[in-house]
């Protein structure tokens, strides 16, 4: 589901015939082991159609109010359902319960849908910028909000 929701994104802000990362498996065992870290799923009929992943922020720059929105994805059929929008609560949510108070979230500056879904859900850009080879050296923008 991430990587079809992934492509779905990203295929039109990549350059062309650049290759999507391959799926880590033990990024996901990780994840999921991590008990600084919260996967909310959203699903119906056994159907996964979202999920959510979110904790203690990776950056060096933010300290221990800071948490991390690490990724939110949906099924690009389920679009447009306010799946997104309800896993982004239950995200920001968890965060408010582990005793944050600011969450954050990366993007791709060229990803004008999510950027808008971010700055609906109450994030501005904070100024933090970067780039990572594995998606082909895409400016990223980082947003931020208070909880």
């Amino acid at each position: 589901m991430r990587d079809e929701s992934a492509r779905a994104a990203f295929t039109e802000i990549l350059p062309p015939g650049h290759e999507f990362p391959a799926p880590e498996p033990e990024r996901w065992y990780a994840l999921i082991e991590d008990p600084a870290v919260a996967v909310l799923l959203a699903e119906e009929g056994g159907e996964l159609l979202g999920f959510s992943t979110s904790g203690d922020s990776r950056e060096d720059d933010a300290d221990t109010s800071v948490g991390e929105i690490r990724g939110l994805f949906v099924s690009a059929a389920h679009w447009g359902h306010g799946i997104g929008r309800a896993l982004m609560a239950a995200a920001l949510e968890s965060l408010r319960e582990r005793g944050y108070t600011e969450a954050s979230v990366w993007s791709f500056a060229a990803n004008g849908r999510a950027n808008g879904f971010y700055e609906r859900a109450g994030f501005k850009r904070d100024g933090a910028e970067k780039t990572e080879e594995v998606w082909a050296h895409l400016l990223e923008v980082r947003y931020r909000r208070s909880l």
